[in-house]
């Protein structure tokens, strides 16, 4: 089973990405935005506690993050893979993915595809966003940068260790959608899925 992180800054292209990869390689794709919306949506306690960190443009805390994805990764078991998109935003949430994937003998983390884009275009990028699909985090100009510097301070640096090193692979995400697309296809096709 393979376990693909799409890492980076909110509005890099980690979804689109996903998309196009679930659809090419038959794997799960978990997105912690897309089930917290969900939830959101649905009105659920999830929804209702992760609403009011999602709106002020900060992460939601690990527990409740983390103890949602492993009842979805648990779903996904008999599954080629999964790519997770937006998970792990911190070190803990690291630790627990490594954790449940030993404890269900799954595998491990195999890569961590790193969307590398400027400041300025991501802004850009979030608020053009958020008037087309009306999204609460990306409504607003604060909000937006909240996220970003959210992003900075506690997800930047969690793959900066170098277990990682060889598992680790940039992209340039200001980069055209088939190019970027072309580019992790041809990285993934080395892992014979």
């Amino acid at each position: 089973m393979i376990h693909i992180i799409l890492f980076g800054p909110p509005g890099c292209g980690k979804g689109t990405q996903a998309k196009i990869l679930e659809k090419k390689f038959r794997l799960v794709h978990l997105s912690t935005g897309m089930i917290f919306r969900h939830h959101i949506k649905n009105k659920t306690s999830l929804g209702k506690l992760s609403r009011y960190y999602i709106n002020k443009g900060i992460l939601v805390p690990d527990h409740i993050t983390t103890n949602m994805l492993n009842i979805e990764i648990k779903k996904h078991i008999q599954s080629k893979g999964i790519i997770y998109d937006g998970y792990p935003r911190t070190k803990n949430q690291v630790f627990s993915l490594e954790k449940i994937l030993k404890s269900l003998f799954l595998g491990r983390i195999n890569i961590i595809f790193y969307f590398e884009i400027k400041k300025k275009l991501l802004i850009n990028r979030l608020l053009k966003r958020g008037k087309i699909s009306h999204r609460d985090d990306d409504s607003d100009i604060i909000t937006v940068q909240r996220r970003i510097e959210e992003y900075n301070k506690e997800t930047f640096f969690i793959w900066n260790e170098k277990k990682w090193k060889n598992n680790f692979i940039k992209i340039n995400a200001s980069s055209s959608i088939s190019e970027i697309s072309f580019f992790i296809e041809k990285e993934i096709s080395n892992f014979n899925i």
